[in-house]
């Protein structure tokens, strides 16, 4: 099978569609094959009050499409002898040591016990660790993390380290590496990054990551230059959608809390970079350079859950339903999600297909079998308004001839 390029121009008609009626702000979307562009389209706009056009190169916050970025720069340092995936957290971040976890009771009084083994960083890297977010409140630990004014993000003024301090203090969910749950994990990777490389989160992750691949405009800041090419986030309305404005914040100066599981500004062009390097089984396009091995790539994209069983067994607890339609075909690997049942998923894709969305509903997948990536950042939250996830599978899929 090939990708037939002539194939994909019903993405742009889709999303330009979704435009016209008023239900996303505009698009910007890429299909690529072994890091090559095949396809991209844009229309609408990414500030609709200031009348600025949505394009390849509009700035967005990646929110959670942050997490597989951070676990690839994580996996440089595996990959250079400096941490192993079944290192006990706590030898890099000893306020780990002595965690205690949920059994029962209300979150003024929780009863607690002790961990039965220590949790491990490839519990950090599948989000088995127990950690959680406190915006799910799903769980009596949520209230705990939000009483202290940790919901997705830091409260004002906390910095990383000590935002990981102040989580180690709370019970987890469940021991770890005995059921999934969507949290702070990536961001506690983050900090382990920052403990064993000696740098601050972002240059090592520019060192590592971005400047390598060639990302000129991804950081965890928006430069005041660029600001007039920042993507803002609107969410539905009776009629339409009007402007979010607390999502649309956005950091033009070095954040204090550095966050590697959200805190990600990039464009399309830059992302699909990322990807690319990945669909090449970690070679930089155009060049004889790997950000990672290509075993380091099949290990990051295989199913990492105990007994390689998928999150619809029963595995996983996230209650967001946006993840839930992948979720019966779906394990988890060293910070994405993988496709291990596709029938189970009742949608277009394939056993090994690599993925993972963001609250503002840009969502990628990664299919090694063809090395096909695509992405699309529409700007619309939540996440699960539309069928955006489905739909960006459907375009491309069908497209393999």
């Amino acid at each position: 099978m090939e990708l037939r390029t002539d194939r994909l121009s019903g993405l742009g008609d889709y999303f330009g569609r979704l435009t016209d009626e008023g239900r996303i702000p505009g698009w910007s979307c890429m299909v690529s094959q072994y890091g090559e562009t095949t396809y991209e389209s844009a229309g609408g706009m990414a500030n609709i009050a200031a009348g600025i056009p949505m394009q390849a190169d509009s700035i967005f916050r990646t929110w959670s499409l942050s997490k597989p970025m951070t676990s690839v720069a994580f996996m440089t340092l595996v990959e250079k002898g400096l941490v192993g995936l079944n290192d006990p957290v706590a030898d890099y971040l000893p306020a780990f040591e002595n965690l205690r976890v949920y059994r029962a009771g209300l979150p003024a009084a929780p009863i607690t016990e002790g961990l039965v083994e220590p949790m491990r960083i490839w519990h950090l890297l599948t989000h088995t660790s127990g950690l959680g977010y406190g915006a799910h409140q799903s769980h009596a630990v949520d209230t705990l993390y939000v009483n202290e004014g940790y919901t997705v993000e830091a409260p004002p003024g906390a910095d990383l380290a000590e935002a990981v301090e102040k989580w180690a203090s709370f019970p987890l969910r469940f021991q770890p590496g005995t059921a999934w749950n969507y949290g702070v994990s990536t961001d506690v990777l983050g900090r382990v990054i920052e403990v064993i490389s000696g740098k601050r989160l972002d240059v090592y992750m520019k060192e590592s990551l971005f400047e390598p691949l060639g990302l000129h405009d991804t950081d965890f800041r928006v430069d005041a230059s660029k600001k007039d090419r920042y993507a803002e986030i609107y969410s539905p309305t009776a009629d339409g959608i009007e402007h979010n404005a607390p999502a649309s914040v956005y950091n033009t100066d070095d954040p204090v809390f550095m966050s590697g599981g959200g805190g990600i500004y990039t464009t399309v062009a830059d992302y699909m970079e990322f990807l690319g390097m990945l669909a090449n089984n970690g070679r930089i396009r155009g060049t004889s350079d790997y950000v990672l091995s290509p075993l380091t790539v099949e290990s990051v994209r295989s199913n990492h859950l105990p007994g390689n069983v998928p999150l619809g067994a029963g595995f996983g607890t996230w209650p967001v339903p946006a993840v839930n339609e992948l979720m019966p075909a779906a394990g988890f690997g060293l910070g994405f999600m993988t496709v291990v049942s596709p029938q189970e998923s009742h949608m277009l894709t394939r056993e090994g297909e690599y993925f993972w969305l963001s609250m503002s509903s840009s969502n990628f997948f990664v299919d090694p079998a063809s090395g096909v990536a695509a992405l699309i950042s529409p700007q619309l939250y939540p996440s699960r308004t539309l069928p955006i996830t489905n739909r960006l599978r459907q375009f491309v899929y069908q497209a393999y001839c």
